[in-house]
């Protein structure tokens, strides 16, 4: 068993009010706790299936992330910046994406995360090095910084920008907030390239091939891990 801390104070991972925005039958919403189940099984069937770190480990799903996915949704609603995107094509709407956010305040001890799960520790282990040596409150000369957790989208709605318009909504959230900086860690190639349309800027960056004893070697194209933050 291992305390999950990350430096700073910063708890987040990334991997792979009324109506906000709209796209002909989707519309992008508050995250609510009534969204809390169907945004979990969302995850559960596609976020830690499809994304290539999480396909590389093989989870045992659901049990094994499931404190982890638990712990990430109570910050989403505690911190009341995280967005849904609702298809209503169907008679009954559903949820077809997902930006789970949270606000890092430098004067707020954040809780430990304690988990079993050997390969969750291992990719915690991954994003504090990532992490290691970087003050982003420094960099961004804020005592308080906006952070991307989990950006995610159902396989089948992909490729209609839905994870850059969820983005966009959340920068918009921040502003609002006064917040003056943004930061996230992407673990593939995909996830790094959205950010990246949205002007966030690299600050460091680890491969995969020289961490975990070559277990990360066979990541083809998502072959780092990498910190980017963007000022608002």
């Amino acid at each position: 068993m291992i305390i999950f801390k990350i430096n700073n104070g910063i708890v987040f991972f990334l991997f792979y009010m009324a109506s906000l925005s709209t796209s002909s039958n989707i519309t992008i919403i508050p995250l609510l706790s009534e969204h809390r189940q169907e945004v979990i099984n969302l995850l559960m069937s596609s976020f830690f299936i499809q994304e290539p770190l999480n396909a590389q480990l093989r989870f045992d799903i659901p049990h094994e992330p499931l404190a982890w996915i638990d712990h990430v949704v109570d910050k989403s609603l505690r911190d009341q910046c995280s967005f849904v995107a609702i298809d209503a094509t169907n008679l009954y709407p559903s949820i077809i994406g997902v930006v789970l956010n949270g606000i890092s305040d430098r004067m707020r001890k954040e809780e430990d995360l304690i988990v079993k799960s050997e390969k969750l520790n291992f990719l915690f282990s991954i994003i504090n090095q990532v992490f290691d040596g970087y003050d982003l409150f420094e960099l961004y000369k804020t005592d308080r910084l906006f952070y991307f957790d989990i950006v995610n989208v159902d396989e089948q709605q992909r490729r209609q920008n839905l994870s850059g318009r969820l983005i966009e909504v959340s920068e918009d959230k921040a502003r609002q907030l006064g917040l003056k900086g943004a930061f996230v860690v992407c673990s593939s190639l995909y996830s790094r390239k959205a950010f990246e349309r949205r002007q966030y800027k690299v600050i460091n960056e680890i491969l995969y091939s020289s961490y975990g004893n070559g277990r990360l070697n066979d990541m083809g194209e998502h072959d780092r891990c990498t910190l980017l933050g963007k000022h608002l």
